[in-house]
């Protein structure tokens, strides 16, 4: 099953009415993703500022009993609102060898994807 991408002229996104012209990034958590701005930029590094997102409500997760307690089939179709940019929650994250990281935390750019793990 693949990834449902809304097209975006700046960056990858299932994030409804972001702001065009910003670089993105994408938190990669365990089983989750978070979506970032760019703020500012130096040659090893990159400050990045909380990309805010609602639930929309054009996308309703299908649970069917199973797991835990149900499983959600169409989660990989989820999309976002655009909230807001915050811009005094900040992080700084590093150049290495395998990209963007900060603390271990691996950062993805050029993409702005917000998702939700209901099935872990």
């Amino acid at each position: 099953m693949t990834r449902s991408i809304i097209a975006h002229p700046d960056a990858d996104t299932n994030i409804k009415n972001l702001p065009t012209g910003l670089n993105y990034f994408t938190e990669r958590g365990y089983s989750q993703s978070y979506p970032w701005a760019e703020v500012k930029r130096t040659a090893k590094t990159v400050t990045l500022a909380k990309v805010h997102v609602m639930r929309d409500p054009d996308w309703k997760p299908e649970m069917h009993v199973g797991g835990f307690c149900a499983h959600c089939s169409n989660q990989l179709e989820q999309t976002w609102l655009f909230d807001r940019l915050d811009w005094d929650y900040t992080r700084t994250v590093r150049a290495t060898n395998l990209g963007w990281s900060d603390r271990g935390t691996i950062f993805v750019e050029g993409r702005a994807v917000e998702f939700y793990d209901y099935n872990f």
